[in-house]
């Protein structure tokens, strides 16, 4: 290996970085340059994909959503993953990927809010030595090719076979935002009301997810999206998940969501149950179930005999900015109770 250099990949570029990321192992559509433009286009922003090469030959790189507020340059990361993408190759090798990047995000001055890299992204030695955050949180991945209905608890099964009863039925249904968004709003309400934390990232009052810009990235996964969805046996919706995924390696499970109706007719289960079943005869291997942190939300991914896998976080923010964040998060509270009242 060369003298590594590190350039921004300019639209005209992307379209062979996609193709890069497909041959990797575990490249994810997270990383993809459809993914960056659709997340711009809906939280705003504007996009910087930057490459590691070694000649004319891909290493890595990282793909990043800027925001400039005034004269700062800040990460704003994507929602669920926003992975650093090293190409195969001795652990030597891969930190020396890793540390050209990350000296080059230093060098463009960056504020870097945490990239949570997907759990294969386990050897972040290098943003240690240099100086970066590292921060920690859970999922739960499941292995398809051994998964079966044993692996699943007697408590899910119990739910399972109580929707058969009802007659619910599950199944792969084209993508349908309105449908995603209504269940994940339901979701959201729901926990809030009962004190936990979703497990998505949308907590209540955040700006984080409106029907408008879950259209837009559904509409941007496109092929590399599936939408389950459970009816009842009037045809009304109970739940809808999104998964997404690039290659047959590895499905995220995204987003998803049930009615209360849908929770009392055991709707959920039967639609994770049919998805582990269907992603398997579909040859996928492995399903990652986008973040176990939160108490009872991860648990009851564990149910279905998934492993409880860490995720690793990379982040560069001055301490001032640090400090300010939980001030800023008290003072966004204190505005949506006072528009409430």
């Amino acid at each position: 290996m060369s003298d590594l250099t590190v350039r921004e990949l300019k639209q005209q570029d992307w379209d062979g970085w996609d193709h890069w990321l497909a041959l990797q192992p575990w490249g994810s559509p997270f990383s993809a340059s459809w993914w960056l433009d659709a997340n711009c286009r809906a939280f705003g922003g504007h996009p910087l994909l930057l490459g590691v090469l070694d000649g004319e030959q891909l290493m890595g790189g990282v793909a990043l959503r800027i925001t400039d507020v005034g004269p700062l340059h800040v990460v704003r990361p994507a929602n669920i993953y926003n992975p650093v993408v090293i190409a195969l190759g001795s652990q030597q090798s891969r930190q020396r990927v890793l540390v050209a990047l990350l000296e080059d995000m230093a060098r463009r001055r960056l504020i870097v809010r945490p990239l949570t890299c997907t759990p294969d992204m386990v050897d972040l030695r290098g943003a240690a030595w240099h100086h970066w955050d590292l921060t920690v949180a859970w999922t739960v991945v499941q292995a398809l090719k051994t998964w079966t209905l044993d692996d699943v608890s007697r408590s899910e099964l119990k739910k399972m076979r109580k929707a058969q009863r009802a007659g619910v039925t599950a199944g792969v249904e084209p993508l349908d935002a309105d449908i995603l968004y209504d269940f994940i709003h339901a979701t959201v309400l729901r926990h809030a009301q009962g004190g936990t934390p979703t497990g998505n990232g949308l907590l209540p009052g955040e700006r984080l997810l409106t029907r408008e810009r879950l259209h837009i990235l559904i509409e941007a996964a496109g092929a590399h999206g599936m939408q389950v969805v459970v009816r009842d046996v009037d045809g009304t919706p109970l739940s809808a998940d999104f998964l997404m995924f690039l290659g047959t390696r590895v499905a995220y499970a995204i987003w998803g969501g049930s009615s209360a109706i849908g929770l009392t007719k055991g709707a959920a289960v039967a639609m994770y149950v049919f998805m582990l079943k269907e992603l398997r005869a579909r040859g996928y291997e492995y399903l990652d179930w986008c973040d176990a942190s939160q108490p009872g939300y991860s648990d009851f991914k564990l149910e279905f005999g998934g492993t409880l896998t860490t995720r690793l976080a990379v982040s560069r923010e001055p301490q001032w900015l640090t400090a300010l964040v939980p001030v800023h998060v008290r003072l966004s509270r204190l505005k949506g109770l006072l528009r409430r009242h």
